[in-house]
Parts: structure tokens; sequence; C-alpha cells
């Protein structure tokens, strides 16, 4: 324990320390600021780095033979890892492996050191990597210690080298496969690698040392340092910056670099297409370019635009999206320039020219056939009305009874007039609806007298089907703010279907009940009922609810989709309940007068 306390700090010591507090901050620098490939197996070298950069510094300080190399046996994890490390690093920076390769990595991180380790702590019992001919040299300047090499050292070392070996034949390999442009960077760091190499060569073969000490952690030092120094100053390796400049230089899109004063800085082939001679030299200023004037003039009144309008250019559409290049020092102008992408929106903008064509003919067409059928409807209502006319006064209006086949017949042809004229009323409607040329005029409308009016309506269809029809509320003495005529057809259509859809004998109810902002007035029968999620089939267009209880009833499909509409223009609503096979109740929500 001695040796962690006893220490003689001299000058070469503390600048030892701090060379290794440098470079720890280089290292947290790195980690934090860097993307690179390799950059774990990078950080993990300069991990294995600073720690025999730190025994060194022990070393320097410590006092004695023993303590000196206990220090220098100490270093042996981080020398073991150091050569293993750089030698991954390397192949993952250059050649970019899958994951796959990575796989085993952690055995060979963590079995070599440990093996290294367990020699070095042995070495006081076997000596077979420092001999018992180490000795201390303490007449010099600074006291060293001359180790005399065991066995174990050269087979240490032997394999150590050939993961530095592997790295120059990797370095050497990616040189030769690299294009021109990044040659010069990788020579750099061929150097960077046969550097410590070099030191630590001449260490083991002729003794060089630098005040006694083995140079090679100080040569690894400067190689670190040197290769975080490349990082800042060169993107060819960095992914993110040749990701930029792929996206910049490949992208068929124009690109324009500007200053804050809109003056020319630099262009991608796309744009460099468009323009051709039309662009300016650098420096220039832009607005030369009248194609981009009314966009640099929107970003003079307001900064924050990111598009402009569309932009025609060479028989193509192009949408300026428009991004500010920011200063790194924060000041009150903050901006260095903008950068001017023009996206190709041709295909879609007629695409949408043509949607914009088509639907402006359908509109039309749709109009145009709203208004035919508005004009036949009403054409075929005059003769209907005059049909309907006549069967009544066939029926009832001559003297004389006609023949029972006759009448018959004249009962038939009734009922199919009524059907008609009902259609015929349900077509008009939904084209006023749809034409929006249905007017309304609610009025207050006192709701007792309503609901007699709309039993008396109804009482013959009723009675023709056998079916009662009865109002189980007690007067309500309420007005409600309707239009009168719409809410007798609306209300209608929902008894009438009550009546057709309830067995011979069956009850159809009127009820009424005061809520706080409306009238509820509930239709109750007693019929085949409505499956489970059938609104839009209720209240849709020509739609029926067809039940295996009950033959399909005739009708357009139309009265309760004209119904809903037209109770929530008069600010109503319409709902149901309904149990299959037992009955359905409809709800009206009626607005009150004020």
């Amino acid at each position: 324990m001695s040796c962690l306390t006893n220490f003689d700090v001299s000058t070469v010591s503390l600048s030892v320390l701090a060379l290794w507090a440098v470079s720890g901050l280089v290292l947290i620098w790195v980690a934090r600021s860097h993307r690179f490939a390799g950059k774990p197996a990078f950080i993990l070298t300069f991990a294995a780095m600073l720690w025999w950069l730190f025994t060194v510094a022990a070393d320097f300080a410590s006092v004695g033979l023993d303590c000196k190399v206990a220090w220098s046996l100490a270093a042996w994890p981080g020398i073991a890892l150091l050569p293993i490390a750089w030698a991954f690093f390397l192949f993952d920076y250059t050649l970019n492996p899958d994951r796959h390769s990575k796989r085993r990595r952690p055995y060979t991180y963590i079995g070599v050191p440990l093996v290294v380790s367990l020699v070095a702590l042995t070495n006081g019992q076997t000596h077979m990597l420092y001999t018992e001919a180490t000795y201390l040299v303490e007449d010099a300047a600074h006291p060293y210690v001359v180790f005399d090499h065991g066995p174990l050292f050269y087979a240490v070392a032997a394999g150590l080298y050939v993961f530095v070996l592997s790295s120059l034949g990797v370095l050497l390999y990616a040189f030769h496969r690299a294009t021109v442009a990044i040659r010069p960077f990788l020579g750099v760091l061929l150097v960077i690698t046969a550097a410590p190499l070099s030191a630590n060569f001449a260490y083991i073969v002729w003794g060089f040392t630098v005040f006694g000490f083995d140079p090679t952690p100080f040569m690894f030092t400067a190689a670190l340092l040197a290769f975080s120094w490349l990082l800042t100053n060169n993107t060819m390796m960095d992914t993110e910056a040749q990701g930029r400049s792929l996206i910049f230089y490949a992208t068929s899109d124009p690109v324009l670099i500007t200053d804050s004063e809109f003056r020319f800085t630099g262009a991608n082939p796309a744009a460099t297409e468009i323009f051709g001679p039309l662009l300016p030299k650098p420096g220039g200023s832009l607005r030369s370019l009248l194609a981009l004037a009314p966009i640099l003039n929107t970003l003079d009144r307001d900064q924050s635009t990111a598009r402009g309008a569309p932009v025609p250019l060479a028989d193509r559409i192009f949408e300026p999206r428009i991004l500010p290049i920011e200063s790194p020092i924060r000041t009150r102008r903050n901006l260095l320039g903008w950068t001017i992408s023009l996206v190709d929106i041709t295909e879609r903008e007629h695409s949408a020219q043509a949607l914009r064509e088509a639907l402006v003919r359908a509109e039309a067409a749709n109009h145009a056939k709203s208004q035919f059928i508005a004009m036949i409807s009403h054409e075929l209502r005059t003769p209907m009305t005059s049909v309907k006319g006549g069967l009544d006064l066939a029926l009832n209006g001559f003297p004389g009874e006609p023949s029972e086949p006759i009448r018959k017949l004249l009962n038939i042809a009734q009922r199919n007039s009524m059907r008609m004229l009902k259609l015929i009323d349900d077509v008009l409607d939904l084209q006023k609806l749809d034409l929006n040329t249905l007017r309304l005029h609610p009025v207050a409308l006192d709701m007792d007298e309503l609901l007699a009016n709309l039993l008396e309506e109804h009482a013959g269809q009723a009675d023709q089907a056998k079916v009662r029809l009865t109002i189980v509320s007690d007067k309500i003495g309420q007005q409600v703010h309707v239009d009168p005529n719409r809410v007798r057809q609306v209300v209608g259509n929902v008894i009438s279907n009550a009546i057709k859809f309830s067995p011979e004998g069956a009850h159809v109810d009127l009820s009424v009940q005061l809520k706080p902002e409306a009238l509820r007035l509930s239709v109750r029968d007693s019929g085949i009922g409505i499956p489970a999620k059938s609104e839009d089939r209720v209240f849709g267009r020509f739609h029926q609810i067809e039940s295996d209880l009950t033959p399909t009833h005739g009708g357009s499909g139309l009265g309760m989709h004209i119904a809903k509409v037209l109770i929530e223009r008069m600010g109503g609503a319409i709902s149901y309940e309904s149990v299959l096979g037992q009955g359905t109740v409809f709800h009206i929500d009626l607005p009150l007068a004020a």
C-alpha cells in the first residue's frame, strides 16, 4: 500500500499528469460531440491509453525499485487493450463492416487483457515478464528502472504486434481502395499508427528510451490527440457530413445558398443546370434571378417564411423551401444566410389541376342532373295530381256504386298514385336540399294541437293496418319553434313507418317529454326492430331495413334521410332505440319556442 502514498512529485511527473488530464478532457469532448464509424472502439483505445499514461505518471513520481516495477506491471491491462481496440477501430472506420463481424469482439477485449494481467500479477513469483536482473538507476536526474525482459514479455509483445500489424494492413488496403480525395487523410492516419509502433520497436530491439522510460505511451497519446484534431477538421469519414454533402450534390432538386444579404455563395449541380449562365458569380446578388425575386422580397419582410409561391422554370414547376443558416455565435442578428431548395412539384400540380377541372365538371354535371330531376318531378306531379283526383271522383264522386271488380282496380290505382305522389314529393325535397333551395319558415307551434292533428291524419292508415294509434302523454301546453309543414312531414313519416312495420293488433304510441332545451316527441312501435349499428342505413339515401320477420315494405328509402336533414336544419335532432324483434322507439327533439 505504500506505493499508493509514497510519491516524490517532480516537474516531469506533474507534466505527465497534466497531459493525462488534457487527454481525458479530449476523450470526453470526442465522446459527446462527434459521430463516426468505430467510435466505441476508439473510445476504448483512448481509455486504455489514459490508464497506461496514468501508470507512467505514477511511475515517475514513485520512489524505489519495487514501486516503480509495481506501477509498470499495473500498466499491462491498458498496454494489452490499446493495440486491440485500435486495430478494431481502424477496421470499423475504414471498412465499415456489418454488425455480425463484431459479435465476438467483447471476448477479445476482455480475454487478452485478462490473461496479460494474470501474467503481470504473478511476475513476482515467476519473473517471466521482468526478470530478477531488473535494476534501478538512481544517479540520473530522474531515477528510472532498467527492465530485463523475460520470455513472456516477448511472447505478449509478439501477440500484440499481430493486432498492430493488422491495423497497418487494414490502412494500406483502405488506402489502395480509397478515392484520390481521401488518400492524404488515410496517409496521415498511417503515420499516426506507425509512429507508436516504431517507437515501441526501437524500445524493444535497441533499448531506446526517453528519460529512461518506454516512449510508446507518449507516442500513442500524441497519435490519439492528433486523430482527435483530425476529426474536428476533416469530414471525409464523418457519416453526417458525408450524408449532408450527398444530399446537396446528388439531389435532383435545385439548391442555392446565399448570405444574409442574398448574395450568391453556392449552388448544387441541379441548380446550375436549371439556371445556367443566369446564375450570378459568387458574391453577386440573387435578385438578378427574376424568378426568385418575389421570394427574396418576402424574406425581406418576414424572415420566418419557410415556403414561397410556386415558381415556373424550364417547363417545370418548383415549390421554394427556405431555411435560415444560423450563426454559431449568438448575436443580435445571428443569421449567416439562407438555403433555398426548389422542390419539383410539376406532376403534383398537373394532377391537382386535373382534379380541379374534374371537380368543376362533376359539380356542373351534378347540378344539371339535379335541375333535370327537379324539372321532371314537377312535370310528373301535375298529371299525377289529376290522376289521383280522377280516381277519387271515380270511387266516391259519382252517383251509383261501381261494380266490385272495378272498385278493386280503382283502389289499387289510387294506392299506387298516392305512392307515386309520395315518391315525387321525396325526390323534389331531396333535390331542394341538394341545391340548397329549400326554405324553412319556423313559427311557434302548439305541441298538443300538433299531436291531435297527426293522430287524426294517420288514423285511417292505422285502421287499415289494424294497428292501434294512441297518445299516451297528458297535455303539455308547450310550444315548439318549427316549420309546421315540415315537422308534420317528419313526424308523419316516422308514424307511417311505425304503422307499416307493426303487426296486426299492435300499438303505436306517441308520447311527449319536456327536456331542458327541447321537447322530445317519441314514437314507439312493436315491429320488427332495427339491427345494431344500422344508423347509416336508417338515415341514408335509398336504404331500407330488411328483415326475415316481415316482407320488404315499399318506399323510396328517402323519407328518413329527408326527415333527419329537415329536423337538424330546424335546430333539432332525431335518434332511435331498438331491440331486434321487439320494436323501436324514435325520438324527435324539437327546439322550444322562445
